[in-house]
């Protein structure tokens, strides 16, 4: 999932948080009795930090679009954290 988000998804993750800047999953937790998936996420901002960059919004995007990419039949649930 990461190098779909960080390959193929590249400009759109620096677009949005800066050069540089990469979306980690840190872990994937599956239950079988919802069919979900609880994933929890690190964004590196890269080289300069703004306040506009500290949204969730884009990270949930690429990450929910992964999730119907390769796991179509799990609701995601997600935890994202910041990482410089």
């Amino acid at each position: 999932m990461e190098k779909y988000i960080n390959g193929i998804k590249k400009d759109a993750v620096e677009g949005f948080y800066g050069k540089g800047s990469t979306i980690k999953i840190h872990n994937v937790t599956f239950t079988q009795k919802s069919k979900s998936a609880v994933i929890e996420a690190v964004i590196v901002l890269g080289d300069v930090i703004t306040e506009s960059q500290m949204n969730e919004k884009m990270a949930t995007a690429l990450i929910s679009d992964a999730m119907t990419y390769f796991f179509p039949e799990l609701s995601t649930h997600l935890v994202i954290r910041w990482d410089v």
